[in-house]
Parts: C-alpha cells; sequence; structure tokens
C-alpha cells in the first residue's frame, strides 16, 4: 500500500512545471518586489522593497499620502491589517520626507474608529501625529464612473481626491466572493456604509445585477476613480480558505509591493496558487487598461516566485478552477519523500523478516 502511494505521489504535480509558463519573459510592463519579512523587521522589510523599486522618486517629499488599510471590522490580523505594519510604513513614509499622511477606512461592519480603537490601530496613527479618517462619514460628493460597468456613479468621500498619492495596504487573502482579497479589492472599503449598506450590500447587489462578476465590476469601477498609486500586500501572516474573516493563518512570511495595482495583485494571486490571467477582477482591470495581469511581463525583484510559492485553500470549492495548482496537489507533491521514507523503510522490515524466517527453518 506504501509502496502505490509513493507512486501515486510521484504523479503530482511539481511546482516548477506549474509555474514554468509564467516565468518572466524579460518584456517587463510592471515591476513587483517580494521581501521576506517577519513581525520583528517590517521596516527593514519595507524599506528593501521600496529600495528595489527605486520609490525615493516616485513618492515626492511634499505629496499628501492617503494609506488605506483593510480593516473590514474588528477582526483581528491576519483577517485585518497588522498594526506594525501600519505603524511601520508611516514610520518609513516620514523618512522619506512624506509631512501629511492620511490614513482613512470605511469598514464594512461597525464603526470604523471603534474597530481602529480595538485593533490598536487608532494609537499607531495617532502616536505619530498622522489624521484618521472614517470614511463611511464626512463630505460625500458624487462621483461619474467612465465606462461604468456595475455603477454609473459613485458616492465617496471628497478627501478620497484631496491627496496627492494613494497606498492601498492590503492582506494576503482568498476570499468567498472574489476569490481573492488583495490591493484592488481592498477599495470596496472607499464607499461609505451610510449610502452603501453595511457590509456595503449595495455593491453586491449592483454586481449580482450584472448576473455576477465575482465583484469585478465593482472593484474596477472604483479603482477607475480612485487610481491606486502603490499597492503593499503583507503576507507575513496570511490567510486561506473562507476570508475575508474566518480563514485560517498562513505564515508565508512575505510582503509585496508594486506600483501597477493589477500586476502586484497578479503576483500574489500567483504566489497563492491562483492563475492571475483567470482570476475575475485581475482580467476585467487588464481589460480596462488598469495594470497588466500576465506575469510573464511582470519582473520580480526579490525573492523569486517559486521560493515562496504555496498554493491557498480555496473560500469555495468553485474556486478552485482559478488555481494552477490546489492546496490539496501541492500536498500530495510535498508528501512524496515522506511516502518514499516510509515505502523504504517497510521493504526494509519486510527484508529483515523474509531473512529471519528463511534462518528459523535452517
Amino acid at each position: 500500500m506504501l509502496t502505490f502511494l509513493t507512486i501515486y505521489t510521484y504523479t503530482a504535480k511539481n511546482p516548477s512545471e506549474v509555474l514554468k509558463d509564467f516565468r518572466f519573459r524579460g518584456e517587463a510592463k510592471a515591476i513587483v518586489a517580494i521581501v521576506r519579512a517577519e513581525r520583528g523587521n517590517v521596516y527593514e522589510a519595507l524599506s528593501n522593497a521600496f529600495r528595489l523599486l527605486n520609490l525615493d522618486t516616485y513618492i515626492k517629499p511634499g505629496y499628501k499620502i492617503m494609506v488605506k488599510p483593510n480593516i473590514v471590522g474588528a477582526h483581528a490580523p491576519p483577517a485585518t491589517t497588522h498594526p506594525e505594519t501600519l505603524g511601520a510604513l508611516i514610520d518609513l513614509l516620514k523618512s522619506m520626507g512624506s509631512s501629511e499622511i492620511v490614513v482613512a477606512e470605511g469598514s464594512g461592519e461597525g464603526s470604523t474608529l471603534e474597530n481602529f480603537r480595538i485593533l490598536g490601530l487608532l494609537d499607531v496613527a495617532l502616536n505619530r501625529g498622522v489624521e484618521v479618517v472614517d470614511l463611511n462619514v464626512g463630505e460625500l460628493i458624487n462621483v461619474n464612473v467612465s465606462d461604468g460597468r456595475a455603477l454609473q456613479n459613485v458616492t465617496l468621500n471628497k478627501q478620497l481626491f484631496e491627496v496627492d498619492f494613494f497606498i492601498s495596504l492590503a492582506c494576503l487573502k482568498t476570499h468567498s466572493d472574489a476569490v481573492v482579497t488583495l490591493g484592488l479589492k481592498n477599495l470596496i472599503g472607499i464607499p461609505p456604509s451610510s449610502v452603501y449598506g453595511s457590509p456595503k450590500w449595495r455593491l453586491h447587489e449592483a454586481d449580482n445585477r450584472l448576473g455576477g462578476t465575482y465583484m469585478a465590476a465593482p472593484i474596477t469601477d472604483l479603482a477607475t476613480i480612485r487610481p491606486i498609486n502603490l499597492t503593499i500586500i503583507d503576507g507575513i501572516v496570511a490567510m486561506e480558505g473562507l476570508g475575508p474573516t474566518q480563514g485560517t493563518p498562513v505564515n508565508m512570511g512575505l510582503i509585496i509591493v508594486g506600483k501597477d495595482p493589477v500586476a502586484t495583485d497578479s503576483i500574489a494571486a500567483l504566489i497563492m496558487g491562483f492563475d492571475p490571467r483567470l482570476i475575475p477582477t485581475l482580467k476585467m482591470a487588464t481589460d480596462r487598461g488598469l495594470g497588466v495581469n500576465d506575469p510573464v511581463y511582470i519582473e520580480v525583484r526579490g525573492v523569486g516566485i517559486e521560493e515562496v510559492f504555496r498554493p491557498f485553500s480555496t473560500a469555495r470549492t468553485e474556486h478552485r478552477r482559478f488555481q494552477i495548482m490546489t492546496r490539496d496537489e501541492y500536498i500530495l507533491y510535498e508528501s512524496r519523500m515522506t511516502f518514499l521514507m516510509a515505502s523504504a523503510i517497510s521493504w526494509a522490515i519486510i527484508l529483515v523478516l523474509v531473512i529471519l524466517r528463511i534462518k528459523s527453518k535452517m
């Protein structure tokens, strides 16, 4: 039986072979940095990623910067942005000469500011002299969506358009509706719940009227009117399975950064085992000219994809059709040596028993 299982594991997909069709071909349309990170060195990791992308010339000292974390509700990380990541980012931006930084979110559950307080993010921002904005309230304006798919116009907080630079500080997670929730999906937090309901159910309703696009239509609509200038995906501890809040933590130990929001999400999705060319949001975003989702045209700097490739369990079984390698297939591949050793040991034991039996009859 062990021998059969050993042979079976060697028929499993090989990650290197699976990733072969996604390797960069030397025609860069976008650049994404992947860096190793731990909770104790987030500042250094972000600094390394910024250096790899030459962001010192991209983020001007005089810019007013808005950082949009992922605070869907009062759920502890990795369901939400970790306080240390937010603090390290603010410190880094200040070291680069940024004097005006705003942290803004419109939580889908409960009070945004109360969620910030519970999770320790309010102290992180206020102790650094940074303003915290609740996008669910305040002065709201109506914005037309050019070539809108789910939305023809959107009501948004005016402060979203009073900044020079917008950063999506996202988490590395799977999602029950959108398949994955990364930098682009993070924009679902910007429409006010006072208009779109809690948890932003009117956006889901708009998507359902199209027959369902896995939230690709409203997400890309929002990305056209509030472009993301920089995406930072915290994958130090990620989440697989029933995201965005009920999944299982995964220690990935990495941070992913990029100027092209589609490319950054695409590399993150690929690391999670998904084909970014099939993910509805990334496919639609590319079709709408928001970025590139084909990894063969995305240069990766820092850690290679194969070094951190680890397929995630999906939030729904049907989402496996978007993967190039499922979690089960990856586990099967990883178990090859275990079964090989167990099989070898079992055969050795059988051989010893046979020899002893033969000797006993002599």
